[in-house]
């Protein structure tokens, strides 16, 4: 085995290290993927993502269960159309209590600090006396931001990890195929003696 690996051109031999290098960014892909989805499955038993429509002056109600006051929870509003409506959030403890009161137009993003666990209620109002909002909404823990909400790098390492492998595979593979068609240029010419 050893010998016929030794015979092998060198540009084989380079193709067969890129085939490793894309095979093992593949299994580490899938692999961080997995457990990247498990954890945010994992951080969100109740999670509030949908797209809906709110009809002029009217409201939609989203709630997500808190079961750990140690993870922060997340809002996410994004308009899907491109007119300038007023939208305005509110975000209810389960005690009544207002933790986030906003008006924003387009896009909306912040992260709460859960004082106590139950039900946390998000309600959305559409300012607009005319037309219709049309909004895509995140309510839950997303597990790559930390206790301080910024987002923790750690946990991307897997993704990190698979996109090296991979751009290495691609440089092996531009590398072993050049080293091929020059061994296999250089055994064409062996032995012509030009006149």
């Amino acid at each position: 085995m050893s010998l016929f690996i030794a015979r092998m051109p060198r540009g084989i031999k380079v193709l067969i290290i890129s085939g490793l290098l894309f095979l093992s960014s593949i299994i580490i892909f899938f692999t961080w993927g997995v457990s990247f989805s498990g954890i945010f499955v994992q951080n969100n038993p109740s999670l509030s993502t949908s797209q809906v429509n709110i009809e002029p002056l009217q409201s939609s109600n989203a709630s997500i269960a808190v079961n750990s006051t140690s993870k922060l929870l997340s809002v996410t509003i994004d308009a899907t159309n491109n007119e300038q409506i007023p939208l305005m959030e509110v975000v209810i403890d389960p005690a009544g209590n207002i933790l986030s009161n906003s008006t924003f137009q387009n896009t909306y993003f912040t992260t709460i600090t859960p004082d106590r666990i139950g039900d946390y209620k998000l309600l959305i109002t559409n300012l607009d006396p005319k037309k219709t909002a049309n909004v895509y909404l995140f309510f839950g823990n997303l597990p790559f931001l930390n206790e301080n909400g910024e987002i923790d790098l750690t946990i991307f390492g897997g993704l990190v990890l698979g996109v090296i492998l991979f751009v290495a595979g691609i440089i092996a593979l531009i590398v072993g195929i050049i080293l091929y068609v020059k061994d296999r240029n250089k055994e064409k010419f062996r032995g012509y003696i030009p006149r």
